[in-house]
């Protein structure tokens, strides 16, 4: 099946289809038998169905790698099937059966199966590249993860009637095709707890927002790390035993303890019923339990590891990647601390920050990508209400936190089917921003556009394309300076370079991007050359404060007498989705 072309951001007349709310009875093989015959009934899952066989491979080819890299995924991906059939059989049985049977109804192949083990498989790749430095592998792979995935469960004083609230944004690559086909799957099995999860048409997934009658909510975060395996537990089947079995906090733990986890997570688990949120970490040796901070009403995740035990041997692609995941999760404090502080969190307001595009470090910025929470890959937000059994779901275009939701109520009464639910009647709850007027609006979505086509690994010259049009459209956005520098330094053209960043620097107020613009800006200068301006950079850069900076100010400030090779500027990684390079 080829996978269709994802809708272009610049295309905003293409609105998702309504939203499937589907109800199956009965055992694991039964219900995935349901689910596949429901949406052949329905329609509007092939766009999803085509995506996941070819997920791993866009993921690791991408268009920041330059055309020749871009071959090593497929030339590893006789390794990669044949690693993904050993972590399928490990899979539990009844849902090994689930997943088969879900494909045979929807008119799938037997080996289409595999396919929801696509993120175990991407992070595993990564771990393993990380673990044994497969030469050019290992840092072009590390620099391929570009997970955002970011939740905020809170409770009792940073709630507004106290009762816990759940929020979560799904960031995936998978761009015009999860935020397209909005899904809700309520499951009433034949054996263990009554649970639901969202996901899209065509994904039988609980492993990424499930919740359970007791009031359990868990939400998947990917991290990275060297201890892999293929022979543990994936994550579908993980979140799908907690939720089918799990009524407390504890008893999640013991799942995840209970066999070796096959990748590298942080789970986010909320339990209603016990006003407390943990975030359950694990690789494929060691589980750690991080709980709230003293009497903190609150728990937050992103994508690094919280407790100390899990740091060692853990990837961090690059600062950037660093400063993207420590900001998403600082900004999410922020909200928590201003809810304690008298700014109480609602599902509107919790939408809101979901949505929230500011700077974690200087609020005043509203940025088009790094370290902020609204992401161009947040495909799904929700917000899960179980003391009221509410689910409150987005069904609007990326970033989803920015668009329309509906309200979902629990239900496991109702007989096997479907319904399809109109937009209609959904609310908006984000803030104004700028990017939603005039010239800013333009430029944001060209630059959505831009990650969106490195999402699906296209053509490097239409991502560089957009970038521009993006960069020239808005001169007073950084990022967008920042990575129309770095095509220019890949196009040879090292004044239009230069150029870029030093306007990028004189909006960039934050001390980490302004630092990096710095550093491009002085490796640039002096290939000009531009003596003056080089070491004019590199003191500026020496001056600014940020633990992420140090090793930065250090490589640079040695480029004062070996300059940066042009041949490294000419090949500068692009990472769009995280809005960084080098």
């Amino acid at each position: 099946m080829r996978q269709p072309d994802a809708v272009s951001a610049l295309d905003m007349n293409t609105l998702p289809q309504p939203l499937a709310v589907i109800h199956l009875r009965g055992s694991q093989a039964e219900m995935g038998a349901q689910h596949g015959r429901l949406l052949q009934q329905i329609g509007g899952w092939h766009a999803t169905a085509a995506y996941y066989p070819n997920m791993v491979e866009q993921m690791l080819r991408g268009s920041a790698l330059r055309p020749v890299e871009r071959h090593w995924p497929m030339v590893v991906k006789p390794v990669l099937d044949l690693l993904a059939a050993r972590l399928e059989r490990h899979r539990p049985a009844d849902l090994r059966a689930r997943t088969e049977a879900f494909m045979r109804a929807a008119g799938q192949g037997p080996g289409a199966a595999r396919h929801v083990l696509a993120m175990d498989m991407f992070q595993n790749a990564v771990g393993l590249a990380g673990r044994h430095m497969l030469g050019p592998f290992a840092d072009k792979w590390q620099q391929r993860a570009v997970p955002a995935c970011s939740t905020l469960m809170a409770w009792g004083p940073a709630t507004d009637d106290g009762r816990l609230l759940h929020a979560r944004n799904f960031d995936f690559p998978g761009v015009g095709v999860w935020d397209l086909a909005p899904a809700v799957v309520f499951c009433t099995p034949d054996r263990g707890q009554r649970y639901a999860f969202a996901t899209s048409r065509g994904a039988d997934v609980p492993g990424i927002t499930a919740w359970n009658e007791s009031g359990l909510t868990v939400t998947a975060h990917t991290r990275l790390h060297r201890d892999v395996t293929f022979a543990g537990a994936a994550i579908v089947d993980l979140c799908h035993d907690i939720a089918r079995k799990a009524q407390t906090l504890a008893d999640a733990e013991a799942i995840v303890r209970e066999r070796p986890v096959a990748s590298t997570w942080g789970l986010a688990i909320s339990s209603g019923a016990e006003q407390r949120a943990v975030v359950i970490e694990c690789h494929a040796t060691d589980v750690a339990v991080t709980g709230p901070q003293g009497d903190e009403p609150w728990r937050t995740c992103t994508n690094h590891y919280l407790a100390e035990q899990l740091r060692p041997r853990e990837l961090a692609p690059s600062p950037g990647w660093s400063w993207h995941t420590h900001s998403r999760k600082k900004r999410l404090e922020t909200a928590a601390r201003a809810a304690v502080a008298g700014q109480p969190l609602d599902v509107a307001a919790l939408f809101g920050w979901l949505g929230d595009g500011r700077d974690a470090d200087v609020p005043s910025m509203e940025r088009v990508a790094g370290g902020v929470v609204a992401q161009a890959t947040s495909v799904q937000s929700v917000v899960v209400d179980p003391q009221r059994q509410m689910l409150h779901l987005s069904v609007g275009r990326c970033p989803s936190g920015r668009g329309a939701a509906l309200a979902v109520p629990w239900d496991w009464s109702a007989p096997v089917g479907v319904t399809e639910q109109a937009l209609d009647p959904a609310v908006r709850h984000a803030q104004p921003s700028r990017f939603e007027h005039g010239e800013a609006k333009l430029a944001y979505r060209h630059y959505l556009r831009a990650a969106q086509l490195e999402a699906q690994g296209a053509d490097v010259a239409l991502v560089h394309e957009h970038l521009t049009i993006a960069a020239e459209t808005l001169t007073d956005e950084p990022t967008l300076q920042l990575l129309a520098g770095a095509v220019a330094l890949r196009e040879g053209d090292l004044p239009r370079a230069l150029r870029l960043f030093e306007r990028g620097l004189a909006c960039e107020q934050s001390p980490f991007p302004r630092g990096r613009l710095h550093a491009w800006a002085a490796r640039t200068a002096a290939l000009v050359p531009d003596r003056a301006a080089a070491d004019s950079h590199r003191a500026a850069l020496a001056q600014l404060h940020h633990p992420l900076l140090p090793p930065l100010q250090e490589r640079v400030a040695t480029e004062a007498h070996a300059p940066y090779p042009q041949a490294k500027l000419r090949a500068i990684g692009l990472h769009t989705l995280l809005g960084d390079i080098g």
